[in-house]
């Protein structure tokens, strides 16, 4: 059914996401800490920062992220297209939790909890979790098979002013992934 969807553009009609997109969400989301740690995975998926509600400024963000990640040769208008597609609403995610490979996701909304009023934000998470390395957003990747380019977005927080968000571009070959590049969207 993916392969449907990408010739067409349908994603709309995919509401989760597919074995292909889990199978890279995996890859992206793998750093393994010496010490055990993990980051906390936010259980919905996000593009933050990715242009507001209008069309002009959705425009815009395109534009700025497809001029920034040109690369050898690698024209990535059609894939940032794509990328804003299917992410166009929140999904989901349906990947488990690994924390040997450092990430968990927060299904059950532990994590979450810290910024709810008097929920004691950065502080009380790092106290109660010295092991959780902040919070992550991913987006569902897009993938072209006839490159092999992967583009994603991951935004990464780790308190209250240390944190930014990037679309990446990946090389996805034999199984691993390879960043080519990558563009800043924000920092905190």
């Amino acid at each position: 059914m993916a392969l449907a969807l990408a010739a067409t553009g349908a994603w709309a009609a995919e509401a989760k996401a597919t074995d292909e997109e889990n199978t890279i969400l995996t890859l992206v989301l793998k750093r393994p800490y010496a010490d055990g740690a993990y980051t906390v995975v936010h259980p919905d998926t996000g593009m933050s920062h990715m242009g507001g509600d209008g069309a002009k400024e959705i425009k815009q963000s395109k534009m700025y992220i497809a001029e920034r990640l040109q690369t050898n040769g690698i024209i990535v208008t059609k894939l940032v297209d794509r990328l804003f597609e299917r992410n166009e609403k929140p999904v989901r995610l349906t990947l488990k939790s690994s924390p040997k490979d450092g990430y968990v996701i927060d299904f059950d909304g532990k994590y979450k909890k810290y910024f709810k009023n008097d929920g004691g934000g950065w502080e009380k998470w790092y106290k109660e979790n010295p092991k959780a390395h902040g919070s992550t957003t991913v987006s569902l990747p897009v993938y072209d098979r006839k490159t092999g380019c992967v583009l994603e977005y991951k935004g990464t927080q780790s308190h209250w002013l240390a944190g930014s968000g990037w679309v990446i571009l990946y090389k996805y070959e034999k199984g691993e992934l390879k960043e080519i590049n990558r563009v800043m969207l924000w920092i905190s």
